[in-house]
């Protein structure tokens, strides 16, 4: 009995434009053949049992995507699930949970993003990366902890991938680049090299001899070399000035040029001492390096992982490809200032670039106090323009006073601002303001200003010279204060608030419409 997803069939098959086709998947005992491959929105995915008593059944697919759970009732029966959704598709047999695990994936439209958030020591090819080299051999595994490195939008999320054995070669698929820049970042960190390329571009469809920007390592001692080529083995080295051991960040840079055989690759290596910069910089690390060796461009298209040596041990973490600089730096603040205004602090900031960038979280603390959180500001998600905001912080006494914003990225990741100050000084004079809004149904605010620490008295009076309500009875602090009035149980006229403290006060006038 054969079952078919059929949600949404029409509208991929509009919208893709690529033509859908049929992905055959044999059921054995203990086994899927094949276990890991790539597919596209629009195909379908069709298991035919072949023996022994088995389920296809999703464990985790992308958002949006329909899941799937089907025992098969005997050889020759099939099932049947159309890809409707990008990412990446695990799946495994319900009876046989950890000997039968598989994957599929389909490309990734950028940016593509791989944090290798995965159980560790788990194989690659069970989430979405696919083998096209020394199959099932030593496959990379997940490495725990992760990889860090200083502002970068990557750094500290999930785990690692583990190069360390000669065996299989994986890739996975993102959208065709045709024009222009793809670069491609990621965290590295070699405790032992042995000379040999590890990651590089491959096209989309993928196949195993187009290899374009290949990422080199070379030791010496405790010291450590990269080295880049377009194509084959004519590298181009950075001096033996890296360290075995320690993180760092490389970003290759692969230009598509129109024409043939010209197209470019550029590395950049950053470290602790040369940190990731806000925009690209006017001189790569190594390169920029033409097509000397007359290989064909390529139209990149997916991300290699390579292994080669069983000396090698490489952990990479962290891969972005992009097509533009500002994708693989944070939220760039480029500005902020605060100034008082209205007894209260206007707080100004400004952003060059954002990449998932959920908001801020504002924060306020005096001394000897802690942080308090005072609002949330809505970001702009991800925005290569610039973006400015503001907020009214009121109702202050007088003080010093600090302000930081808590940058928050959609997945909960966040980053600190840095710490502005501003003293609101004591008020000159005793003053009583108009209230705001005026008129106003059934609420309004009342403020006024202290130069010393002073009794008060603030109330309202209604035309005929009768109290209608007490508002403030008591010792207040030297400052600006504020105070809300609601007037719901008055009738609508004009009415007057009268402030007493020590030799002074002011009475004014103030209407409310019902």
């Amino acid at each position: 009995m054969k079952k078919l997803s059929l949600l949404f069939l029409f509208v991929v098959f509009f919208f893709t434009g690529v033509k859908a086709t049929t992905i055959n998947v044999s059921v054995n005992s203990f086994s899927f053949s094949p276990p890991f491959f790539s597919a596209q929105v629009g195909d379908t995915i069709t298991w035919t049992l072949v023996a022994g008593s088995h389920t296809t059944t999703s464990t985790s697919v992308p958002a949006g995507a329909a899941t799937w759970d089907y025992t098969f009732t005997g050889p020759g029966d099939t099932y049947s699930y159309v890809v409707q959704v990008e990412g990446v598709y695990e799946y495994w047999c319900g009876i046989h949970t950890t000997t039968m695990r598989a994957s599929f994936s389909t490309q990734i439209t950028l940016p593509f993003i791989e944090n290798f958030d995965y159980t560790a020591n788990d194989s690659l090819t069970l989430h979405g990366w696919v083998g096209h080299s020394g199959l099932g051999s030593n496959p990379p595994t997940v490495v725990s902890p992760g990889l860090t490195f200083a502002n970068y939008l990557s750094s500290g999320i999930g785990n690692a991938a583990l190069l360390d054995n000669t065996g299989e070669d994986i890739h996975r698929l993102f959208a065709p680049v045709t024009s222009g820049a793809v670069y491609m970042a990621f965290m590295v960190k070699v405790d032992a090299a042995s000379t040999g390329y590890f990651i590089h571009f491959t096209p989309n469809p993928h196949n195993t001899f187009d290899f374009r920007g290949r990422v080199w390592i070379e030791g010496s001692g405790s010291n450590l070399a990269f080295k880049l080529s377009y194509a084959s083995s004519d590298t181009t080295a950075t001096p033996f000035n890296y360290a075995i051991g320690e993180t760092y960040l490389a970003v290759v840079k692969y230009e598509v040029v129109a024409g043939t055989l010209n197209d470019i690759v550029s590395l950049y290596v950053f470290s602790g001492t040369n940190p990731l910069t806000p925009t690209e910089p006017g001189t790569p690390t190594i390169g920029p390096i033409t097509n000397a060796t007359a290989s064909a461009d390529i139209i990149p298209g997916s991300v290699s992982l390579r292994q080669y040596n069983a000396a090698q041990n490489i952990t990479v973490d962290g891969i972005r490809v992009t097509t533009t600089w500002n994708e693989i730096v944070p939220v760039e603040l480029t500005s902020f200032t605060v100034a008082t205004q209205n007894n209260g602090v206007l707080l100004n900031w400004t952003t060059a670039t954002e990449i998932n960038n959920s908001g801020f979280d504002i924060e306020r603390k005096q001394e000897n106090t802690n942080w308090n959180k005072v609002a949330f500001v809505n970001g702009n998600g991800t925005t290569l323009s610039e973006k400015k905001y503001s907020y009214f912080d009121g109702n202050l006494t007088s003080g010093k006073y600090q302000y930081r914003l808590k940058q928050i990225d959609f997945d909960g990741s966040f980053e600190y601002s840095n710490i502005v100050e501003i003293d609101i000084e004591v008020p000159s004079k005793f003053e009583l303001s108009q209230n705001y809004p005026n008129p106003f149904n059934p609420n309004t605010t009342i403020s006024y200003s202290l130069p010393k620490t002073s009794h008060v008295s603030l109330r309202v009076y209604n035309t005929l010279g009768q109290e209608v309500a007490a508002l403030v009875n008591g010792i207040k602090e030297a400052g600006n204060h504020k105070i809300d009035f609601n007037a719901s149980n008055l009738n609508s006229g004009i009415y007057f608030y009268k402030l007493e403290t020590g030799n002074f006060n002011e009475v004014k006038k103030m209407t409310l419409i019902k």
